[in-house]
Parts: structure tokens; C-alpha cells; sequence
């Protein structure tokens, strides 16, 4: 796999924990620690989206479904317009 180096700003708090990581052994190196969490929230990311995927698909299969989430859009677009409508008043 390809690296590349970059520059970025880390909380020192979250340093410390890298750091202690590498001493502990348990990385090795910042950057391995940084590459993980990474490696595991674009993980994270992709079977989020997933899930919506199989949930829209599941609604879209399913008229009685599709007409609940639609009630339910139109509904709070309609709490939306006005709480809009309330603030532009104020």
C-alpha cells in the first residue's frame, strides 16, 4: 500500500495516547496508530451506508412502508415551515 507524508494538527490529549501506544508497543509508530483509527472509522463509515442502503431498499419494497415514510417527511417538513415561519415573525 501506498504512504504519503502529510502534516496534521492533533489534540494533544489524543498525541499522548499515540504516544503511549507506541511506548506500550502495542504501534509502531504515530502514524500507525493515526492509520488505524482512520482504517476503522472509514470502516465504520462504509457499513453505515450500507445499512441505509438495505433500509431504503427495504422501504422502497414495501408500499406501506414507503406511505409511512412519506406521512412522516411531510410531516416534519411541515414542523419545519413553521418553526420558520414562528422565527421570521419573532
Amino acid at each position: 500500500m501506498t504512504t504519503r507524508a502529510v502534516s496534521v494538527t492533533i489534540e494533544e490529549h489524543l498525541l499522548e495516547y499515540a504516544n503511549a501506544e507506541v511506548a506500550a508497543g502495542r504501534a509502531r509508530s504515530v502514524s500507525a496508530v493515526v492509520n488505524a483509527a482512520l482504517a476503522r472509522r472509514a470502516e465504520a463509515d462504509r457499513e453505515a451506508d450500507a445499512a441505509v442502503r438495505a433500509a431504503a431498499q427495504a422501504v422502497r419494497s414495501d408500499p406501506a412502508a414507503s406511505a409511512k415514510v412519506a406521512r412522516m417527511t411531510a410531516h416534519v417538513l411541515a414542523q419545519r415551515e413553521r418553526h420558520l415561519a414562528q422565527a421570521a415573525d419573532e
